[in-house]
């Protein structure tokens, strides 16, 4: 089975990660998977929203615990080549994933542990089942957080929280995760596929352009004052106001009518 399949319809580029019966652990065959999902995202003008899901009833449960029993005898030199070597891959997607041009959803069902928490943090959005759990666990292995959950924890929960979710690997139900910020919708079971769809299309159909420099606006607020951020609003609004989607946007508001974008 492939550990990622991945679908375009729509405009919508869904990523399923398909190893349920590991719970969706991450190996090296779905690393190299998501990096080949990644690559024709970077590479198609087709995609203008993604989904990620996890198959069967969890989101991921982090890293393969069976890969990382195989190498507890390792030599420490040899052991920290090759954590190093998955940490950097890992962490390349991260940064590459946050980068895109277009939203990202996170889809969640069931557990959302370890790298699955960090990846629902690192997504644009993301909408949850009343049965969703939501879980750090990294202290469980005896190891400190990776997969940008130090840097996107603080900035969804703040501080306090963030240290909370990282030192005392307390299991967040979804209610719970909707109240702290970690996510943005929790639903029924039932609805997940339609709530993700009804959200999905909606940027789908989208001005390009404007839902692009809305996600790279926000995540670069981050790191610049306010200065900077103001002259990054200035250069991308003009990006915007020379399209055809905002002479289509403006007239389609004029004539009072939904506005059909490119």
């Amino acid at each position: 089975m492939n550990p990622v399949e991945t679908q375009l319809q729509d405009g919508i580029f869904t990523i399923a990660l398909s190893r349920p019966k590991q719970f969706n652990a991450l190996n090296w065959e779905m690393l190299n998977g998501l990096d080949e999902a990644v690559q024709f995202i970077e590479g198609s003008s087709d995609v203008r929203c993604v989904v990620i899901e996890g198959k069967g009833d969890n989101f991921m449960a982090g890293g393969d615990i069976v890969y990382f029993h195989d190498l507890i005898d390792t030599e420490a030199d040899e052991k920290r080549k090759i954590f190093s070597e998955l940490i950097s891959t890992v962490h390349q997607l991260v940064e590459r994933f946050a980068d895109l041009p277009v939203p990202v959803i996170a889809k969640v069902r069931g557990a959302a542990a370890g790298f699955g928490i960090s990846l629902v943090a690192g997504c644009d959005l993301a909408i949850g089942t009343k049965n969703s759990i939501y879980t750090s666990a990294y202290n469980l292995l005896g190891t400190s957080p990776d997969g940008g959950s130090t840097f996107y924890m603080p900035r969804s929960v703040g501080m306090k929280k963030a240290m909370e979710i990282a030192l005392l690997t307390k299991r967040y139900s979804a209610d719970e995760a909707l109240e702290i910020g970690l996510i943005n919708q929790v639903v029924d079971d039932e609805d997940l596929n339609a709530t993700v769809e009804k959200v999905a299309t909606q940027i789908a159909k989208s001005a390009r352009l404007a839902v692009s420099n809305a996600k790279r606006l926000i995540r670069r607020s981050f790191q610049n004052d306010l200065n900077n951020q103001l002259k990054l609003e200035q250069e991308l609004f003009l990006d915007c106001a020379v399209s055809g989607d905002f002479a289509e946007g403006v007239r389609a508001f004029v004539e009072k009518r939904p506005a059909k974008f490119d």
